[in-house]
């Protein structure tokens, strides 16, 4: 038995709810604001023909070049018994290549963002959702993808605007632009723009200090009850309401983590360790071991059809490895790249405790992945 968790059976979730969590997935590294009703902008009247849009975004730096762009909503594939205004998000695929306001497909207008405010003057009647674009040239360039990572493009309202001829409307909200990242994070960091990333989705707030400062601790071992949290704002924080008898015995309902460590064992991605008493445990301050976290993503991207790989990617990963499938899943995907030896071998150190920083390029890789698979 080796540091992860011991292995489920083949139940996988509904097609329909994997389907949601993946794509679901794919939106959280796309997804950060802060929703305060829109200030500062005065509407003006539009063409009789057309509508106008007018928004703000706080927190912008004098040399911050952004876009906004305009994406039609269709509102008829929303879930029953949810409203269209909460409906899922569509990514701009394929994602800008270059600068504020590229061609972009999908977008029917851009607009550059100026002191903090953008119009769309003349937009056909309809529906719409409003991207941001950041292009800073910090993290421009990502596994090839340029100017694209996930978080980079942040919706600047989770409601759809509805655009009428001749009327204007002011976004339903503005975008708090974020953190870029940590205190205890420098540029010069390995793996510091997919903690930036990580800040920037809110998928991790770090710790905040007397005196205001965050710090994110990048190479302190991840704990599972942590792990549990990332996953679930990986996912989006869905809507869920945890049972009233806990699924673990070492994890009491007053935990603070108990909502999303109960929502990892209701979506099966944690099954914990059976106790003695036939009860099962999370662990939930225990580090988490780098093929456990292989099995999480795996789960959590539900790759139960996945073909079994022949070769091992990993000199210390062999075949005949519990975990091996999911592993090699993680390689074959690009998540996890392990380490390359003077030989050209690689090693995956599968039970080496994964530390926080390794394990935000983990999510933002697997995040970039989602987001642009057809």
């Amino acid at each position: 038995m080796t540091s992860a968790e011991s292995a489920r059976p083949g139940n996988q979730s509904s097609i329909q709810r994997s389907a949601n969590r993946r794509t679901t997935a794919v939106f959280s590294g796309l997804v950060v604001s802060s929703l305060m009703m829109g200030v500062g902008v005065s509407p003006v009247s539009a063409a009789d023909d057309f509508g106008q849009v007018t928004g703000t975004v706080l927190g912008l730096g004098s040399d911050d070049q952004l876009c906004v762009y305009a994406l039609p909503a269709p509102v008829t594939n929303s879930e029953p018994g949810v409203s269209p205004s909460s409906g899922q998000l569509q990514p701009i695929v394929p994602p800008p290549t270059e600068g504020p306001c590229a061609d972009t497909p999908l977008a029917v207008e851009s607009q550059l963002v100026v002191d903090g405010t953008y119009t769309f003057e003349a937009l056909e009647p309809g529906a719409y959702r409003l991207y941001l674009d950041d292009p800073r040239p910090d993290e421009s360039t990502v596994t090839g993808a340029s100017q694209w990572v996930p978080g980079k493009v942040l919706k600047t309202s989770a409601q759809i605007v509805t655009v009428e001829a001749g009327a204007s409307v002011v976004a339903p909200s503005t975008t708090a632009f974020p953190a870029r990242s940590f205190n205890d994070v420098p540029p010069t960091l390995q793996f510091s723009k997919e903690i930036s990333w990580l800040a920037s989705t809110g998928i991790s707030t770090g710790w905040t200090g007397r005196d205001g400062t965050s710090t994110f601790r990048p190479v302190t071992p991840i704990a599972r009850d942590a792990m549990a949290v990332f996953i679930y704002r990986l996912a989006g924080s869905p809507e869920y309401t945890p049972p009233a008898i806990s699924p673990f015995a070492d994890v009491p309902t007053d935990n603070v983590y108990y909502k999303e460590i109960a929502w990892l064992a209701a979506e099966k991605i944690s099954t914990g360790w059976p106790h003695d008493d036939g009860s099962r445990i999370f662990r939930p301050l225990s580090p988490v071991a780098r093929d456990a976290m292989a099995v999480f993503l795996y789960r959590f991207a539900d790759r139960g059809a996945l073909e079994d790989t022949a070769a091992a990617p990993f000199e210390d990963v062999p075949t005949d490895n519990v975990y091996f499938k999911q592993i090699s899943w993680l390689a074959s995907t690009g998540i996890s790249r392990g380490w390359t030896s003077a030989d050209g071998t690689s090693t995956f150190k599968p039970y080496a405790a994964i530390n926080r920083d390794a394990m935000a390029a983990f999510m933002m890789r697997y995040a970039l992945m989602i987001n642009t698979q057809s």
